[in-house]
């Protein structure tokens, strides 16, 4: 953990984050008005560099993906780590992946009701309770940087376990306690040189839940933040308009695991692939169109060339099945 001044630096930018959240109604309107004459114009201008970027009048942005680095042996993004959020859902991820990945990462943080499920898995884990007066223990596991939200979903009993931990009041109803949460740690990741987050989000079954956490992935999105949704058996992000080469384990190549690509929120008009059992040459893909699913991979490196914003989502292998061939 880092020292207590450090600490508190790093409070610090994430309620200033906090903060720039709570504005008035009047601000709230004018900033809603504003960015939709704003995206209009961005939207045309953009467009225009898109179509010239496919033509290769400009070049693609460039963009490389290792997700073998979050679900084998590394089980570390980042030069400098990265971020692990808990949302609001059973955590179905296998213990020694989410160790792994909490162990290496450089600020843990709960949403909300994420914090009464990180609680269960650390005492299904072997973590104690928190005698009166002492710091809650996590077992083997570092302890949480910070809980976030409106906190409509954390019990009573999860505030007292989790009683020295900081916690960041964010109550904007107008986005998620995911989105919320991104804001408020978006300062601390930039002055730290961290790019990735990494969120546990089992949905058991909650579409609106599935599309609010695809919406994150939209509004998120920067050049210095990547944030990648795992679950218990599939990792999900977002890539953006330029070309992307994913360097797919071996393992789900030679098992030929499913991944796919969907143009959610908007047409993407020029798409094409390599490296995929079924690619895309030039494709046009929308919803009510063309989609991309059940498809797999034909070699280790898949590259995807696109104009618009594309959501990837591919099959992590089966952790159940590792994990038994691991304990023969």
């Amino acid at each position: 953990m880092a020292t207590a001044c450090h600490r508190n630096t790093v409070l610090n930018l994430m309620r200033g984050a906090a903060h720039r959240l709570a504005i008035t109604d009047g601000d709230r309107h004018f900033t809603r008005v504003g960015t939709l004459v704003h995206k209009r114009i961005f939207c045309t201008k953009t467009t225009i560099g898109f179509r010239q970027q496919m033509d290769h009048t400009v070049p693609p942005k460039e963009f490389k993906w290792t997700p073998g680095n979050m679900i084998n042996e590394n089980f570390k993004l980042g030069d400098n780590g990265h971020v692990c959020v808990v949302l609001n859902r059973q955590i179905q991820v296998p213990a020694h992946v989410v160790k792994s990945l909490w162990k290496n990462a450089a600020v843990r943080c709960a949403v909300d009701g994420g914090s009464n499920h990180w609680r269960e898995f650390l005492l299904g884990q072997g973590a104690t309770k928190r005698p009166k007066g002492a710091p809650a223990t996590g077992g083997p596991f570092e302890p949480l940087d910070v809980i976030t939200g409106d906190f409509d979903s954390i019990t009573e009993e999860t505030v007292d376990f989790f009683k020295s931990t900081p916690k960041i009041h964010t109550p904007d109803q107008d986005a998620t306690d995911f989105t919320k949460a991104i804001t408020v740690l978006q300062p601390v990741m930039a002055q730290r040189k961290i790019h990735d987050v990494i969120v546990f989000h089992d949905t058991s079954g909650r579409l609106d839940q599935v599309m609010a956490n695809l919406n994150t992935l939209y509004k998120a999105q920067k050049d210095n933040c990547n944030v990648f949704l795992l679950s218990g058996d599939s990792i999900t992000w977002l890539l953006r308009p330029g070309k992307h080469t994913i360097q797919v384990p071996l393992d789900l190549v030679k098992t030929q695991r499913w991944c796919s690509l969907m143009p959610v929120g908007s047409m993407a008009h020029n798409v094409t692939t390599t490296g995929l059992k079924w690619n895309l040459y030039h494709t046009q893909m929308e919803f009510g169109g063309m989609v991309s699913t059940s498809n797999t991979y034909s070699t280790e490196f898949v590259q995807v060339e696109t104009d618009a914003n594309l959501i990837w989502s591919m099959g992590a292998y089966d952790f159940e099945e590792k994990l038994r061939q691991t304990s023969k």
